[in-house]
């Protein structure tokens, strides 16, 4: 009994897949034959039967990564025996770039455009700018590589133009190097400046403008009246200053604040009347402002052995500190007419124990110590020092080397240096060194 009914049901069952699977094999295929019944002649179709296939797996959701969105150097890792940064140089995701070395010490990433220059707005950074040009916020020490003019990468104002590429290179990559284009052992004066004397050295005064600006940034055209007795040349730079309220030591000269760079497109000799068109903006340029020739970039020139022995003193210095160290630019009062040569040096010199002379001037309180082998409360001694001064040897601390002179002062960089270097500090030029 049992044998007979579960054919039954295999068969019914194949009966029930052939009704659903027979329609769709018909749509699928066409055989084309009238005959293709039953082999025995009988009239029941020829029917496959395919096994239908299950339902699709979900697919599993995508674990979620806390770093996807931070750069290779801030992303967390466990393992502290190597690191993980990549250094961010591709073009970011979807960008396409590829990221491949150059010799010389260059880079080049491909597949992008980028402009040669770009306009400071409000609110710019060097970090922004790269991360919008680049896709990469960390390009910003390439960018500011390639704008010498900018002393403070973290200080860039609107209306500066910041280079991006070299000007020669070709569209569909971009190109830029890490050498700066300022050549070596060069010292370049951004922001102050230093004048012997300041009647000397103002030629004229910007008087107006063709355009209707307050504030008159790069690329602008302005009025300069020259004094009757200076003349100019068509191209010839300017530089644009406003005299600072600070107090020189022991010398005639003055600070300047910089503003920018003017370049001469047209002048009457005979009203003096310069039209100049600003191609550089370090500050705001306003009616009123100075104009003259101040020196901004000064060449580091070799050692030059001195003739003579010369006592000096430091006049100022860009930023009127109160002491400097080394790479800093500091003025001397002492020039040409002193016999100063460019290449000459300074040394500055000092005498006696640095620690007894910065214990004196304390006060009495840091001379005491507590007596530590005296049974009795709050027993002290005070420090007696026997050593003299005037019999101990000078002692070289810092060099000064001469970059520019002028009649009555001279700029120095100060080249190397133990200590800080105080404004009251002793300058010494000695003959043969």
């Amino acid at each position: 009994m049992n044998n007979d009914r579960t054919p039954s049901f295999l068969v019914s069952l194949a009966g029930a897949v052939a009704l659903i699977t027979a329609p769709t094999l018909a749509a699928a295929q066409d055989t084309g034959a009238s005959g293709g019944g039953d082999p025995g002649g009988g009239s029941a179709p020829n029917v496959t039967v395919v096994q239908v296939p299950g339902p699709a797996a979900a697919p599993a959701a995508p674990a979620w990564n806390p770093d996807s969105h931070l750069p290779s150097s801030a992303r967390s890792s466990s393992d502290t025996s190597r690191s993980r940064d990549g250094f961010d140089f591709g073009a970011g995701a979807g960008a396409g770039g590829t990221v491949r070395g150059g010799s010389g010490g260059t880079y080049v990433v491909d597949g992008s455009y980028v402009p040669e220059a770009h306009s400071v707005r409000r609110g710019d950074t060097l970090w922004e700018i790269s991360q919008h040009y680049y896709q990469n916020a960390y390009f910003w020490p390439r960018v500011w590589s390639l704008n010498p003019q900018v002393q403070n990468p973290h200080w860039i104002y609107p209306g500066d133009r910041i280079r991006l590429r070299d000007g020669a290179q070709a569209r569909g990559s971009t190109f830029a190097l890490r050498r700066s284009t300022v050549a070596p052992q060069t010292v370049f004066i951004r922001e102050v400046g230093y004048v012997d004397d300041a009647t000397k050295d103002t030629w004229g005064e910007v008087v107006g403008s063709p355009n209707d600006h307050v504030i008159l940034t790069e690329t602008r055209d302005l009025y300069i009246q020259l004094a009757s007795d200076r003349d100019v040349q068509l191209g010839q730079e300017l530089t644009i200053f406003m005299p600072l309220k600070v107090d020189v030591h022991e010398a005639s000269g003055q600070l300047v604040s910089i503003r920018g760079t003017a370049r001469v497109d047209r002048y009457n000799p005979k009203t003096h009347m310069v039209r100049a068109q600003v191609i550089e903006s370090v500050d705001t340029i306003e009616r009123g402002a100075k104009v003259g020739p101040i020196g901004r970039r000064f060449e580091v020139v070799q050692p030059k052995i001195a003739d003579q022995d010369l006592d000096g003193s430091i006049a100022t210095a860009l930023f009127p500190h109160q002491f400097w160290g080394q790479g800093q630019v500091v003025f001397v009062n002492k020039g040409s007419e002193e016999g100063v040569k460019p290449g000459n040096r300074f040394f500055a010199v000092e005498r006696g124990d640095r620690w007894i002379r910065d214990h004196r001037r304390a006060g009495k309180l840091s001379r005491t110590r507590p007596r530590m082998e005296d049974d009795r409360y709050a027993q002290v001694d005070e420090r007696t020092f026997a050593s003299d001064d005037d019999l101990l040897p000078d002692e070289t601390y810092a060099e000064l080397r001469i970059i520019h002179v002028r009649e009555h002062t001279a700029m120095c960089l100060i080249t190397s240096s133990t200590h800080e270097v105080e404004r009251d500090a002793i300058l010494v030029m000695r003959k043969g060194f």
